[in-house]
C-alpha cells in the first residue's frame, strides 16, 4: 500500500495506486503526489491583493454551491441516486472552501453545512447546478490567468478543471432524473 497526498486540498489516500481523482476535493491524478513529495508549507503563499480578493470570492461561491448541494443531498425520498451524488458534491465544494480559508487564513463559514432551500425539482435544481459550475468555472479561468503566485495558479487551474467534471456530473444527473 502506498500513501499520495493531494497538491490542492492535502488530503492523505492510502492505496496501492493514486485514484484517477482525489476523493477528497476531485483534483485529477497528477495532483496526487507520494507522501514523501508533499511539502508542509505548500499553502504558505504571500498573496497579491487582487490574489486575496480572489480567494475571499472563492470563499463566497464555495460556500454558497456547497449549501446549495446539501440543499439538493436533502431529497432522498424524491430520488436518492442522485441526493447521494449532490450530497458529495457538496462536500467537495466545502473541501475547496476549506482549502481557499486555508489560502487567506480565515475560518470556514460556519453555516457552511445548513443546506439551502431548493426546489423539489430535479431538474430546475440541475439546470441551477450547471450554470453555478459554468460561472465558476469561468471565475477560476480568469483567475488562474491573473495569478502571480505558482501556487495560486495550481490552484485555480485544478478547480477549474474540477468545476468543469462537475458540469459532466450534472449531465450525467439530467439522464438519471430524465429531464
Amino acid at each position: 500500500m502506498n500513501i499520495y497526498r493531494c497538491r490542492i486540498c492535502g488530503e492523505t489516500y492510502l492505496g496501492n495506486e493514486a485514484p484517477s481523482q482525489c476523493p477528497y476535493c476531485g483534483a485529477h491524478r497528477e495532483l496526487l503526489v507520494d507522501t514523501i513529495d508533499y511539502p508542509e508549507d505548500i499553502n504558505e503563499v504571500h498573496l497579491t491583493e487582487i490574489e486575496r480578493d480572489d480567494i475571499m470570492k472563492s470563499i463566497d461561491l464555495e460556500h454558497s454551491n456547497a449549501r446549495f448541494y446539501f440543499g439538493m443531498g436533502t431529497h432522498k425520498a424524491d430520488n436518492p441516486k442522485l441526493a447521494s451524488a449532490y450530497k458529495r458534491l457538496a462536500k467537495i465544494e466545502l473541501e475547496h472552501a476549506e482549502l481557499f480559508c486555508k489560502l487567506a487564513g480565515v475560518p470556514l463559514p460556519s453555516d457552511i453545512q445548513d443546506p439551502a432551500d431548493v426546489t423539489a425539482d430535479w431538474c430546475s435544481n440541475i439546470e441551477e447546478s450547471i450554470n453555478r459550475e459554468q460561472q465558476a468555472s469561468r471565475f477560476y479561468a480568469k483567475v488562474s490567468s491573473r495569478a502571480t503566485n505558482e501556487r495560486i495558479k495550481e490552484v485555480f487551474a485544478a478547480v477549474r478543471d474540477i468545476e468543469d467534471d462537475h458540469i459532466n456530473l450534472d449531465g450525467v444527473a439530467q439522464g438519471i432524473a430524465d429531464c
